[in-house]
């Protein structure tokens, strides 16, 4: 009898009654992370299974492309126009829109805007009024399971989906490369520049971006943030001081024992963050301070 087979822990997933779904995830994952221990698997691949169950997790709202951040095109834009713009961006595919951003209207993709591109009669024709230039698109809720979403977009070959609020206005975007990044990680193609949210400058001073998010602030200086209630360190900053920031207002600002000095805003979002940890001492009278003004006003 070959006892090495029983000792796999993939061989023994098979011999297994299937059981409810929660019950059977969690022994995957412990078969998972056992043949990484025994060697079976390399970290990478155990990573990208781990990520593949909790996309069951997630939600669509979880890793969009906020509204803010869309780079759109309006239906109504002459073709040359939008043929300029869409060479000077780093995207394939836009979302085309009729009079705002809740209104769109389909997505136009780089591919068929070359096809065009030295024909004359189409070089002053609003983009929309162009035959077959734009596809149409799906649109789903922010609830949207991703797990769902995934299996959906790859069976209708679709690269792009609009996430809509309840009150139907556009949420954001999902891309196809969006979810496959959950499984593997970032993924850069020939246009992207790798982004650095985080920057150690000193042992106890980062830069940072307002995007970046709320949990990986948390993680990098070990302290706790209020996780429910902002996903991104814009979010952490804004209400600290109460108020949309101005265009290129620089100001400082005290919290969770860290200073944070607001280097750059721009769209009414934070950019640059300096951040300093404090040392309890000067962190506690910060504290003090906040709490005597709290009782004046």
């Amino acid at each position: 009898m070959d006892e090495g087979g029983s000792r796999n822990p993939f061989l023994r997933l098979f011999s297994k009654k299937k059981t409810d779904d929660e019950q059977m995830e969690q022994e995957i994952i412990s078969m998972v992370d056992e043949a990484h221990e025994q060697g079976a698997l390399r970290e990478s691949e155990s990573m990208m299974i781990h990520n593949v169950l909790a996309l069951d997790e997630k939600e669509a709202k979880d890793i969009m492309t906020h509204r803010k951040n869309i780079v759109a095109i309006d239906g109504n834009t002459p073709f040359s126009k939008a043929m300029d713009f869409i060479i000077e961006e780093t995207h394939s595919r836009f979302p085309v829109y009729e009079e705002d951003i809740d209104n769109i209207i389909g997505a136009i993709h780089i591919r068929e805007v070359l096809m065009y591109a030295k024909d004359p009669s189409v070089q002053n024709m609003p983009i929309k009024d162009i035959p077959n230039l734009i596809f149409e698109v799906d649109f789903i809720p922010e609830t949207k399971n991703l797990d769902a979403l995934f299996k959906e977009m790859q069976m209708e070959k679709s690269h792009i989906v609009i996430v809509v609020d309840e009150y139907g206005q556009t949420a954001g975007i999902v891309a196809l490369e969006d979810i496959l990044e959950e499984i593997v990680g970032n993924i850069l193609d020939e246009h992207d520049e790798e982004e650095h949210t985080i920057e150690q400058l000193t042992e106890d001073t980062w830069m940072m971006q307002g995007m970046t998010p709320l949990e990986e602030v948390s993680e990098i200086l070990g302290i706790p943030f209020d996780l429910e209630d902002y996903e991104t360190l814009n979010g952490y900053l804004i209400s600290l001081v109460g108020k949309i920031p101005s265009k290129n207002e620089e100001f400082s600002v005290e919290g969770n024992g860290c200073k944070f000095d607001v280097l750059s805003v721009e769209n009414k979002m934070i950019g640059k963050v300096r951040v300093t940890k404090l040392s309890d001492q000067v962190a506690e009278d910060a504290q003090t301070c906040q709490n005597e003004e709290k009782m004046v006003e």
